[in-house]
């Protein structure tokens, strides 16, 4: 890995804040691991041994149905973390995890994770914050496809993004899809060709132009309006 455990530690939310002496001990415990592209991390119903946390590439988080239709319920880059709260059942993992492309990891290990977690409270804390953003996420998904038409869940989705980018979203703004059109459609609970024509729709509407995986904005004021239908 280009950068040091502790380096990469420090640049992940769940840990940034730790004290020098805490992060190393976080260090100690981390096992680095390494996935080619479309590799399966763990399985639905595979023993939960422990969380991980994506060094580089991208990681996709998902459900099948009984007839094998997949539903993404996230996407992990680097610097995010994943499975934080199997540490805390003795179970196993309630999705499969693949990488999109050759991905990088930290495996973190249930049982030394716990018991470090016995010896410092503050980083217990730090862990429930990090499943609290975690259940958020969830019921924002499950609002989304449960109440929300394609297209509304796609602006609401490049909001999202546009905002933890930090770019502004007006006019003008571009943004660079992190995931293929097939996965994003997995992700907004569609089909791929009902996600391009929804695309296509808010193209021809003069709302965003799209260029291969790029998206630019032409009119944020009528393309966020979408959100409050």
């Amino acid at each position: 890995m280009a950068l040091k455990t502790t380096d990469l530690l420090r640049k992940t939310p769940l840990f940034a804040t730790l004290p020098d002496d805490d992060l190393r001990r976080v260090a100690d415990l981390a096992v680095p691991r390494r996935f080619s592209k479309k590799e399966a991390i763990f399985r639905e119903g595979d023993r939960a041994e422990g969380f991980f946390l994506v060094a580089s590439g991208k990681v996709k988080v998902f459900k099948l149905s009984g007839e094998g239709k997949e539903q993404v319920l996230h996407v992990l880059e680097a610097g995010q973390t994943f499975a934080e709260a199997v540490i805390f059942e003795g179970g196993v993992y309630p999705a499969h995890a693949e990488t999109l492309v050759d991905t990088e990891l930290l495996f973190l290990p249930k049982r030394p994770f716990l018991e470090l977690l016995e010896r410092y409270p503050k980083l217990a804390i730090r862990m429930l914050a990090s499943l609290s953003r975690w259940l958020k996420r969830m019921t924002d998904l499950v609002e989304s496809l449960s109440l929300k038409d394609v297209e509304t869940r796609l602006v609401f989705y490049l909001s999202e993004e546009l905002k933890a980018r930090g770019i502004p979203p007006k006019d003008g703004a571009e943004l660079e899809l992190p995931v293929s059109k097939h996965v994003l459609a997995s992700r907004l609970g569609t089909v791929p060709e009902t996600f391009s024509r929804t695309l296509k729709k808010l193209q021809d509407d003069a709302l965003i132009d799209v260029r291969g995986k790029r998206i630019r904005i032409r009119s944020a004021g009528l393309f966020f309006s979408i959100l409050s239908r």
